[in-house]
């Protein structure tokens, strides 16, 4: 049979190379298919990994700015879960004022505002900035005010009590019984505290009467040199309360009496400082 094959060859050889060439022509046509569909799916496959990125760092994106991407309509309604704990792994949104969570202060810096979405991320800065600013700590309380969970969380911060311990128009009036009993005596500025947004929602909720009165915040008040200067001399500190209108109706609080009479620093004076 080859030998066939080669003496055909040899009388027209013409035609054998026409049918090599053709033989060629079509694996050449096919390698070119193949090359194509191969270079089709490739350029579909990085498509669809660009695609798949480009979601992934929107969605990044999105929870890195939550209040960016929150519409306010669907958090004007939103309720409070109250069961909230702190200790536990939740997380829930909560926004009372809106997707803004810094508030503007009065000399155009911010300041953090503790929530439920960003309690796990609000540290020790946050903590330290809401103790020593001027009206921040206040602010926080009002904000918070429908959740005592989170009043618990703000209060118990020993980087927050500290930073309001030092500030400048606090620690005189914790090292010096007298510069404090001058405060009790400033009707004006009593009356200008308790009318405080923060101080009036406190002030009308049980549990957050107690929640404070209970903190460690309240704690390192109470174990100041004129607290303690107090706590010696209860009838020095009962004169005080009687002498001042504001504090008087203050004493009548029903919330009030109760956590004075079951304060640890203050229940053993409590009837003296009550009657």
């Amino acid at each position: 049979m080859e030998k066939e094959k080669l003496i055909a060859l040899l009388r027209n050889p013409q035609k054998h190379l026409k049918k090599q060439v053709s033989t060629g022509k079509k694996r050449s046509l096919a390698s070119t298919v193949q090359n194509s569909s191969i270079f089709v799916v490739s350029m579909g496959v990085l498509f669809l990994v660009l695609l798949s990125l480009i979601f992934i760092f929107y969605a990044q994106h999105k929870a890195e700015n939550i209040p960016s991407y929150i519409d306010k309509k669907v958090l004007k309604g939103l309720m409070v879960d109250r069961t909230f704990n702190p200790s536990e792994n939740k997380r829930y949104i909560q926004v009372p004022e809106g997707a803004e969570r810094v508030i503007g202060l009065r000399l155009g810096s911010v300041l953090p505002v503790l929530s439920r979405y960003n309690y796990r991320t609000f540290g020790e800065e946050n903590y330290k900035l809401v103790g020593a600013a001027p009206w921040a700590l206040s602010i926080n309380l009002a904000s918070n005010a429908d959740d005592p969970e989170l009043i618990r969380q703000l209060l118990s911060q020993e980087s927050l009590s500290q930073a309001f311990l030092a500030r400048a128009d606090v620690a005189p009036l914790l090292e010096d019984h007298v510069a404090l009993a001058r405060l009790a005596n400033n009707e004006k500025a009593l009356q200008k505290f308790f009318n405080e947004e923060a101080a009036q929602k406190i002030l009308a909720s049980e549990q957050l009467v107690k929640e404070f009165a209970g903190s460690r915040f309240m704690a390192h008040l109470l174990i100041s040199k004129s607290a303690k200067y107090y706590r010696d001399h209860p009838e020095a500190a009962a004169q005080l309360v009687r002498s001042s209108p504001t504090l008087s109706e203050l004493k009548k609080n029903p919330a009030v009496r109760k956590a004075v009479s079951e304060n640890h620093y203050l229940k053993k004076i409590a009837p003296t400082l009550l009657r």
